[in-house]
């Protein structure tokens, strides 16, 4: 498999990890390590919807992991929707973004 790569101002993203750039020493995530991830496009009606549910921001990515890594659970780092789409394809599918328009009976905003 061709290893695909897309760096951007606050991390870099290839097929098989996440790197996110710190100003002292880079964080390393491998993709099985990761749990998921979170990620609201930066809009009006979003930034409104997530005021109700208070710990979300929109234009953050948000990962969860399965184990910590450098003592957390949860990194998160602002990017751009245009960046966000030109992620390699096996990580752009584990992102879970935020829709306003909730599916009846769900209380997850996340889809």
């Amino acid at each position: 498999m061709k290893k695909m790569e897309v760096e951007t101002k606050k991390a870099i993203f290839t097929s098989d990890q996440i790197i996110i750039k710190k100003r002292k020493k880079n964080i390393v995530i491998p993709l099985d390590k990761v749990d998921r991830m979170l990620y609201a496009k930066f809009t009006i009606k979003n930034y409104f919807a997530l005021i109700a549910y208070g710990k979300y921001a929109p234009g953050v990515l948000y990962i969860h992991l399965k184990e910590k890594i450098n003592n957390k659970k949860m990194y998160c780092f602002y990017i751009k929707y245009e960046n966000i789409i030109k992620v390699p394809k096996n990580i752009y599918k584990k992102i879970s973004f935020f829709g306003s328009e909730i599916p009846m009976g769900s209380t997850d905003p996340w889809y």
